[in-house]
Parts: C-alpha cells; structure tokens; sequence
C-alpha cells in the first residue's frame, strides 16, 4: 500500500539552455524536505506558457514552474483577471565572475570565437557587420539587453551583418564555436555548465564582454496552493546552504545557495530592458 502523499506538478520551461538534471535535484531535495511526490515536465518550446493557450495555472494543471523572467513579465500582464499565479519569494544564486557579492541576478555573456580576438576584436563595438546569433527575439539575456547597450552606445540595426535566430542558449554558443556565427549573447549560466560538454571544452569561446546584471530567475506558483506549502517550499530553498550533501549537489550546476525575491525585481530596470523593441533584420532560422 503506498503512503498518501501530496503530488506536486512542476514544469520547468528553462531546458535545454539550463540542464533539467538541474531540475531533477530541485525535486529531489522538494521532495525530501516536504515528504511529498513530485512530477517534472519538461517544456523546451517557449520560455513560459504558451500565450495562445489556455493559462495552465488558471486551469490548475501545474502547481509551480521554473520559465525566464520575460516570461513570468508577461504571464503576470495576462493574469490580472484570474489571478492565477504567485511569484514564489525565493530564487537561485548562480556563480559568475561579475558576481563576486553572489546577489542573484544574472548576466549576458558576449560570445566570440577566439579567432575573432586574434582579428583585434577587443569590444562590443568592434563587431560592426558581424553575425549574430540569439536565441529568441524577446528574451531579455539573448536579445534585448544587446539591442538596449547598443542603443546607448548610439547604435541602430545597421549594426548587425546579419541575426541569426538559433532557438536556444546553446545553440548560441554552438554555432560560435562552429563559426556559423561570429558572436551571440548568451545566458550566463547556460555557458558555465554547458562549456565543459563541448569540443575541447569550449575552450575556443571567448567572454568578450558581460552585460547585465538582469532579473532574478522566477519561481512561480500556483495560487490556489495553500500558504503554508508555499511557505515550506520557500523554506526548503533557503535552508540550502544548511545542508552540506544539498550544496554539493547544487554546485555542479552553479547554484551557489536560494535567497529572497520579490515582485519589485521585475519593475524598473528590468521593465525597461523588455520594454526594448525588437529588431529583425535578415533573420536566418538554424
């Protein structure tokens, strides 16, 4: 007879640029501290749930989800009606080399080839005309915080050479290495994990500059899930650098520890940096 226990349901909709074994230890550790069962769907076609589609909060069939800050932006604009979904207070901590007061936030890595460094490409502004590759056009780590430094640098889309749209953080840092692109942008935290799986260790992508530092990445809930699972939730997350065996397991992803977070992280600078139009210029789609 198996015991009865609650079932959580979570989606995470950062994978593949975030690594879901990352996820699968969230669950585990869920799932040790609150005696309970979860399940974990991996959506890797959008960035958060799909805005054609029925809110799957609002029709209770998630009970928390992992998805990009842009994402939980515009899920939040969409949701005044039914209210639907809750920013959980809590959020991870990536390691960076821009994050030496391990605040949480992230950054946008500007990518190029090391060839290209041997080509006297010492900043952003030195990539004039070159291809670029980004993941999404609305992704804030990919695309708008580029297109805002370079409009404050007085730039416009004659800038580029040509955008190529990849689909997804790696796939950025991919088609770098294999010289499909000449530079990209790309997640901070995706590149940490994801360079020691590539050829040579990725040895050949070169940080030319880092941008940011961009919103803390949303935990979002359910609603109608009682407070005090809520609260034990965010108690699990926080209690993180208590656990030495936890720590381990989390900082071969980069987690560094979970700390507070609030809806006030996403106003302000982070509104501003979304709020950046979108440009296409001779899109190629890999």
């Amino acid at each position: 007879m198996f015991e009865e226990r609650r079932e959580l349901r979570i989606v995470t909709y950062m994978c593949p640029s975030h690594p879901v074994q990352l996820y699968e230890v969230i669950l585990e550790l869920l799932e040790q501290s609150l005696e309970c069962y979860t399940t974990l769907q991996y959506e890797s076609r959008a960035p958060g749930p799909f805005p054609d589609r029925p809110n799957p909060f609002s029709t209770n069939k998630i009970d928390l989800a992992f998805m990009t800050a842009e994402a939980y932006m515009r899920l939040r604009e969409h949701d005044t009606l039914n209210k639907s979904v809750e920013l959980l207070p809590v959020t991870p901590v990536f390691a960076h080399q821009m994050n030496v007061e391990n605040k949480p936030g992230y950054f946008s890595d500007i990518i190029i080839h090391a060839d290209k460094k041997a080509h006297n490409v010492n900043s952003l502004l030195d990539l004039r005309g070159c291809a670029f590759a980004y993941n999404r056009e609305e992704s804030l780590s990919g695309s708008k915080i580029v297109l805002k430094t370079l409009q404050e640098k007085g730039e416009n889309a004659s800038f580029f050479g040509s955008l190529l749209r990849s689909g997804s953080h790696l796939a950025s840092a991919q088609m770098v290495l294999s010289k499909q692109a000449e530079w990209a942008a790309v997640d901070s935290t995706t590149l940490l994990y994801s360079k020691k799986f590539m050829q040579d260790r990725g040895k050949d992508i070169i940080i030319l500059e880092t941008l940011g530092r961009l919103p803390p990445y949303p935990i979002v809930v359910n609603s109608q899930l009682p407070d005090t699972l809520k609260r034990a939730i965010t108690k699990a997350l926080l209690n993180l650098p208590h656990s030495a065996e936890w720590k381990n397991k989390f900082a071969k992803f980069g987690v560094i520890k979970f700390v507070e977070n609030s809806d006030g992280a996403y106003h302000g600078a982070a509104a501003q940096v979304r709020a950046i139009p979108s440009e296409k210029l001779n899109v190629r789609y890999y």
